[in-house]
C-alpha cells in the first residue's frame, strides 16, 4: 500500500484526452513567447478547446511539461508558459512533432518517475513486466488504483499508443491482448536521444557519481524498459555511446561499469543528427 495521497486530478490530469500535435505545438509556441493567460486565453488564441469544467487547454500544458517541452507556473487563474532547452530544440528542428525521435524523447519523459506523468510512470515502474512481456489489462487498472487510491483511467495511454495515437509509430506499449511492452531494436539514428535520456537520468538519479554499473541501469533507472531493451541490446546501445567517446565501460568487472564522459547538455544538441 502507498501512503503517499494522491488525487483524482493529478492522476487522471488528462480529463481523458490523449496528447494531439497540433496542440502541443500551440504550447510549444505560446511557451517560447512567454506568454501568460488564462486557459480561456489560450483557447482563443490557439483554437484548443476549453470549457468551464473540462476541455483540453489544461491536459495539453500538462503533457507539453511532462513531455519536458515546457514548464509552467499557474496564478490567479493565470498561466505562464517557459520552453525548455528541450522544447527549444523540438520547435527549431521538428516544430509539428513528426519525427518518432521527438516522440520517443516525450514518451521516455512522459513515464519518468521523478518529473513525468504518475500513471505513466507507473506503468513502467510499478507493474513487473519486462520487454517482450505482456500482463492482463484488468490487472494494470487494478494496480494502477491500488497504489494511488483512486480509480485511475488508462485509457488515454491506450489511445496515445495505439491506431494514430501520438506515441503510435513508437510501437512500446500494445493493448491488443492485456498490456505488451514492445521489445526493440537499437537504432543508429536514435543515439543520441538515447544517450541523452541515459545521461539525463544518470544526472538526477545520481549527480555526483562518475560511474555506475550496468545494475543501476537496468534495475534502479530502468532506463532500458521505457526504450523497449533488454540486457542484451542495452549494452550493444551502451557500446554505441562509447565509440561516440560519450560513455566508457569496463567489461573487466561483474557487473560491467559504466563511466560518464558527457553531460545530458553536452548531447542535446546532437539529437536530430543522425537522422536519415
Amino acid at each position: 500500500m502507498n501512503d503517499v495521497k494522491y488525487s483524482y486530478d493529478q492522476i487522471n490530469f488528462h480529463k481523458t484526452f490523449a496528447p494531439q500535435d497540433s496542440y502541443l505545438t500551440a504550447v510549444m509556441e505560446l511557451a517560447s513567447q512567454g506568454f501568460a493567460g488564462t486557459k480561456e486565453e489560450i483557447s482563443e488564441i490557439t483554437g484548443i478547446p476549453t470549457g468551464k469544467t473540462s476541455g483540453k487547454v489544461v491536459p495539453h500544458i500538462l503533457y507539453a511539461q511532462y513531455m519536458g517541452l515546457t514548464t509552467h507556473t499557474l496564478a490567479n487563474s493565470k498561466y505562464t508558459l517557459s520552453l525548455t532547452e528541450l522544447g527549444k530544440l523540438v520547435l527549431d528542428n521538428d516544430k509539428y512533432l513528426f519525427e518518432d525521435i521527438s516522440r520517443f524523447i516525450c514518451h521516455f519523459n512522459m513515464a519518468d518517475s521523478d518529473n513525468g506523468a504518475l500513471l505513466w510512470a507507473f506503468i513502467y515502474d510499478g507493474i513487473s513486466i519486462l520487454p517482450g512481456e505482456s500482463v492482463a489489462e484488468e490487472t494494470v487498472k487494478r494496480k494502477c488504483s491500488d497504489f494511488f487510491q483512486v480509480k485511475a483511467d488508462i485509457s488515454p495511454i491506450k489511445k496515445a499508443y495505439s491506431d494514430d495515437g501520438f506515441f503510435a509509430s513508437l510501437d512500446l506499449l500494445d493493448f491488443q491482448e492485456g498490456l505488451t511492452l514492445q521489445s526493440h531494436y537499437y537504432s543508429d539514428n536514435f543515439l543520441y536521444a538515447y544517450a541523452y535520456t541515459l545521461l539525463k537520468t544518470w544526472e538526477k538519479k545520481y549527480p555526483n557519481t562518475q560511474e555506475i554499473t550496468s545494475d543501476h541501469i537496468l534495475q534502479t533507472m530502468r532506463w532500458n524498459k521505457r526504450i523497449g531493451f533488454d540486457e542484451d541490446e542495452t549494452l550493444y546501445a551502451l557500446e554505441q555511446m562509447e565509440e561516440r567517446n560519450l560513455v566508457s565501460l569496463n567489461k573487466q568487472l561483474i557487473p560491467y561499469t559504466v563511466i560518464k564522459r558527457a553531460n545530458s547538455a553536452d548531447v542535446l544538441p546532437h539529437i536530430y543528427e543522425l537522422l536519415n
